[in-house]
């Protein structure tokens, strides 16, 4: 990574570099956009948020905002393709899929690239963001072109990755590391399946039967987040989709999301974004 990628980032929404990613190693680095990784050659071990994985020629990992990465050991030959992305782009670009079906994609190693015809759309893609970076940089006046275009790439991208996640059992993946790491990642998975109906911590903490402390402590650890403020992130970033990317009511957006009314859902809303729900949705406000 570069200071021309993390200028690039904010500026247009979007950047991509080939890295040895050497600002990792041995170092926790919390990610501040969406990343998506592509290993060219060489070998890497890493953890995602306390999980192990080899990152092996082909695979392609996908990590979210705030992801804690730390790289614990790379080969001298490794080589990584990185893909940056804003908040809007990236929410834009998985609009399509439902929270379950994207954090069932999220920090895990997938091989791609399995077949010649894989290989070639694979390169495709990237020789199209390379093109889209390139674009952006020359004429800033084609910006909203170029963000729109990169939003079809990352969509791409990801439905490749849900495609090539069916055809094996399990992700590529090392052994999970100590009992906090397998706590925090059972958490992430009760909150992407109930976070409609419950987001008090206690829930998650009498459903992992341990102390709403000791679910704290986890998340702390793993993220730099207690569990509350993961759980709202969470949640906020469901109904800015929801709000944006559908016609969905606001009594439709409480009912699914069992708030009390609409006066409270707009109250959680503008706590957390500062804007109220018909802000939001007619501005089409989305801040990285």
């Amino acid at each position: 990574m570069n200071n021309i990628y993390l200028k690039k980032l904010p500026l247009q929404g979007f950047a991509t570099t080939q890295s040895s990613l050497q600002q990792f190693v041995q170092h926790v680095y919390q990610m501040q956009h969406t990343s998506i990784f592509f290993c060219l050659s060489g070998e890497a071990l890493f953890t995602i948020n306390g999980q192990k994985h080899r990152f092996t020629p082909g695979q392609i990992i996908i990590t979210p905002t705030g992801s804690n990465i730390l790289l614990l050991d790379i080969t001298s030959d490794f080589s990584s393709r990185l893909l940056g992305v804003s908040k809007h782009i990236w929410l834009a670009a998985r609009s399509s899929m439902s929270p379950e079906a994207v954090q069932a994609l999220e920090c895990r190693a997938y091989q791609g690239g399995n077949t010649n015809l894989e290989k070639e759309f694979l390169n495709n893609i990237f020789r199209q963001i390379d093109i889209l970076d390139i674009e952006a940089g020359n004429s800033p006046a084609n910006m909203d072109y170029c963000r729109q275009n990169i939003t079809l790439a990352v969509n791409s991208l990801l439905l490749y990755i849900q495609h090539i996640s069916k055809a094996t059992s399990t992700p590529t993946k090392e052994h999970m590391g100590e009992d906090k790491d397998k706590l925090f990642y059972e958490f992430r998975v009760l909150l992407t399946n109930h976070f409609r109906e419950d987001r008090s911590v206690q829930f998650y903490a009498d459903k992992m039967r341990i102390s709403t402390r000791h679910l704290n402590s986890v998340c702390q650890r793993a993220s730099g987040q207690n569990a509350k403020e993961i759980i709202d992130h969470f949640t906020i970033i469901e109904l800015e989709v929801s709000l944006i990317y559908t016609h969905k009511s606001f009594q439709d957006l409480v009912n699914e999301f069992h708030f009390p009314d609409q006066s409270y859902l707009n109250r959680y809303f503008k706590r957390h974004t500062g804007f109220s729900l018909s802000e939001f949705r007619s501005n089409g406000v989305m801040v990285d």
